[in-house]
């Protein structure tokens, strides 16, 4: 199976001198349960939906692997808050990309994460509600990890020992390991 991983700095692992970021644990985790995957981490730092909308259907295409199952993992929403983009603005981009990414192939979204500040964290959890509602709408399977993540004691000291958004490597593998126990990520890797 190829999964493309989308998103912005959070997904790209900005802060993890691994360099794997939840998206490189997660693959890593699927290869060791004896899955044939090539995973591919397309996250850009500070790109906000709208420059997501632009460049994922060329990025994915470009990876495509004849005979291969392709899988699209998107991650969206703080670079947006952090940005002051309008949340009414990052969900209408959300429903363009994930209703043309379902033609594409299969879809998850991965909500998006708290950070150190409270306002802005408040904005994130509001707009990943939002997002959690328009994927039940457009039948895409979601992801929530901001109450999990607000309430990890290591996601919150690796928020403190990184940048206060991005966290340290602690941080994306508490978020990687958060993903996978999902039952809704675990149908859509095909772990269940």
């Amino acid at each position: 199976m190829v999964i493309c991983f989308f998103g912005d700095s959070l997904t790209l692992g900005f802060g993890d001198p691994s360099g794997l970021g939840w998206p490189g644990r997660v693959t890593g985790q699927l290869i060791t349960l004896g899955a044939d995957v090539t995973g591919y981490n397309l996250g850009i730092r500070k790109d906000i939906a709208a420059k997501l909308s632009d460049r994922w259907q060329r990025e994915a295409e470009l990876r495509l692997l004849p005979g291969m199952e392709h899988k699209l993992v998107f991650s969206l929403g703080v670079a947006d808050v952090m940005n002051e983009v309008p949340a009414d603005d990052t969900l209408a981009v959300a429903e363009t990309i994930l209703t043309q990414a379902k033609t594409f192939g299969e879809v998850l979204l991965v909500g998006p994460t708290p950070v150190g500040n409270n306002r802005q964290t408040d904005a994130i959890a509001d707009l990943s509600d939002r997002l959690a509602e328009l994927c039940e709408t457009l039948d895409v399977p979601f992801v929530a990890v901001m109450d999990p993540m607000r309430k990890s004691g290591i996601y919150q000291q690796a928020l403190k020992d990184g940048d206060s958004i991005h966290p340290s490597a602690m941080g994306y593998a508490a978020l990687a390991e958060c993903v996978l126990q999902s039952i809704t990520a675990r149908k859509y890797f095909g772990l269940d």
